[in-house]
């Protein structure tokens, strides 16, 4: 839970969880200006719109409540001269520091996560109220910017049912609170609210937790019964009313079975780790096969941090599998104890692997076995540091 502790502080995390987490809306002010200056700044706000080129939504504007289509985006200047609010989602996509802060969350929590930023103009509101479909975690970079939060009207939204159609609450904000550069603030989905920078340009990062719902284990389920042919078969003609509520019922008996017989909890909570990625993914030329072994047994290699990883025996102890970050790799003849030994630690070397396994031979059966964790993206070459 370090991301959340290092998010809330100074406040509790076990209160935050018991009374705040999907309930109620929380303002933590920091006192440190500089919380969050390593993750964004307006220098890394103009990198972005420099050099990269977004594609609508990815870069979105709204003014007075009504984000602008795409054929209103041509001159970002001149809509942020007449106060528009600048929008790029999934910043984490394209600045390392926030790709960090992101996965470490991700891995905390076990549910994914998108960063957006947002940069707003004084005395101009970009949305009007509305409420979002997923956990918020509001970051203050730069200048202050005030918020109101009012209950939800819709116990927990799921993504496709939209504040839009919806009217918001009357009376007062339950919450009302001026975020300063370093200050959070949390809000639940479906809890309805708007923001207006106050006396100067206002920089912030939304972090949205995707959280799954029992529908989205259902939707899971449904993925797994398609491949079974029971399951889509025609269901009987309706010429009569018996024959279909028998199958019905048959269905049914089936899938009890199913979810008896299997471990069904225990297949969509590895589903759910499947989904975690690694900050970096790529690492060339090593994955392609070249230069795996720049240094012999001296070779340093890495293990990409923050993954759920599943270690189990293959059958009649004749090796491991490993299962981490959508990837399954079996390792013939290599102990479930030599795969435990890499993923607790951030790096070794070929050396080292010698020492755990001190009955294979270097040549033959070491080098082959770091070549397919390296080309499979298992671990990494450390190619950047002096060894």
């Amino acid at each position: 839970m370090n991301s959340l502790i290092n998010l809330l502080k100074p406040y509790s995390v076990e209160e935050f969880l018991n009374t705040h987490w999907t309930s109620k809306a929380l303002f933590v002010p920091s006192g440190e200006k500089s919380k969050f200056a390593h993750l964004f700044s307006w220098e890394k706000l103009n990198y972005l719109l420099n050099f990269h080129q977004f594609k609508y939504p990815e870069l979105r504007l709204a003014l007075d409540g009504k984000v602008l289509d795409e054929s209103k985006n041509k001159d970002i200047t001149k809509l942020c001269q007449e106060g528009a609010t600048l929008i790029v989602n999934q910043v984490n996509k394209f600045i390392p520091e926030i790709a960090a802060f992101a996965t470490e969350v991700t891995y905390d929590l076990g549910y994914g996560t998108q960063v957006n930023s947002y940069c707003s103009w004084p005395g101009r509101q970009g949305f009007s109220s509305h409420y979002d479909t997923h956990e918020v975690f509001i970051l203050q970079i730069e200048g202050r910017k005030e918020w109101h939060v009012f209950p939800d009207t819709f116990k927990y939204p799921l993504v496709d049912q939209k504040s839009a159609s919806l009217t918001p609450p009357e009376g007062e904000p339950y919450l009302s609170c001026t975020l300063s550069p370093g200050d959070v603030l949390y809000i639940p989905r479906g809890h309805w609210h708007y923001a207006v920078a106050l006396n100067e340009p206002s920089l912030h990062l939304t972090l949205g937790v995707h959280c799954q719902t029992g529908v989205d284990f259902l939707e899971w389920l449904i993925g797994e019964l398609r491949q079974q042919e029971k399951w889509r078969r025609n269901l009987p003609l309706r010429l009569d009313k018996v024959p279909v509520e028998s199958y019905l019922d048959s269905l049914k008996e089936d899938l009890d079975k199913y979810i008896y017989h299997n471990n069904i909890a225990h297949e969509y909570i590895s589903y759910l780790d499947s989904l975690g990625r690694p900050i970096a993914k790529y690492s060339l030329p090593q994955q392609a096969g070249f230069n795996i072994f720049p240094q012999g047994t001296q070779t340093l290699f890495t293990v990409p941090a923050l993954q759920r990883v599943t270690i189990s025996e293959l059958p009649e102890g004749n090796g491991c599998k490993i299962i981490v970050s959508g990837k399954e790799v079996s390792l013939k003849g290599v102990p479930r104890s030599f795969a435990e030994t890499i993923f607790n630690k951030e790096c070794f070397m070929g050396n080292e692997v010698m020492s755990w396994l001190p009955d294979y031979d270097w040549e033959i059966d070491i080098v082959p076995l770091l070549y397919r964790l390296v080309i499979e993206g298992i671990v990494f070459v450390e190619t950047t540091t002096n060894q």
